[in-house]
């Protein structure tokens, strides 16, 4: 996972040319090529103002001091890229968990609506049952009654 202290624990490992076997290491495989051929691209470091200014040398000092701030200038656009990848992501990640939570509340006022209904039946059913079995037996007397009445004429 991304780790938040990344990009500044980085940037003091470079900023500190007394850790050099690390500064060595950063710095030759991402500038190997310039080195090959010599050319560096101007610092936007008040410095070294443009390609005239760096030192012909390239193991000098002020040429390794420039290619350590073009390697983090890089890095850091790198790390703010990846930052404001990792924001716009999160934002789209908070409005789809904000809607996925809308239709989890709505899902529910359905299923509560669907429990109250089917309760209802429920008690609907059983109130028809008890008016049919206490209209079957008004029923039965019914007959009962007319039963004997009949047979006393």
């Amino acid at each position: 996972m991304f780790e938040e202290n990344s990009p500044s624990r980085h940037s003091t490992r470079l900023a500190h040319p007394e850790n050099s076997q690390e500064t060595n290491t950063a710095v030759s495989p991402a500038l190997g090529e310039q080195e090959k051929t010599g050319h560096v691209p101007g610092d936007d470091s008040e410095s070294f103002g443009s390609r005239g200014d760096l030192p012909a040398n390239p193991g000098s000092p002020r040429h390794r001091l420039a290619k350590l701030r073009l390697l983090m200038s890089r890095q850091k656009a790198e790390y703010e890229s990846k930052i404001a990848s990792l924001e716009q992501r999160h934002r789209e990640l908070q409005a789809e968990i904000k809607a996925t939570r809308s239709k989890l509340g709505q899902q529910r006022k359905r299923y509560s609506l669907a429990e109250m209904k089917v309760r209802n039946a429920e008690r609907a059913k059983e109130d028809a049952e008890r008016r049919n079995e206490t209209l079957q037996k008004e029923m039965e007397e019914f007959f009962e009654t007319f039963g004997e009445i009949n047979r006393w004429k």
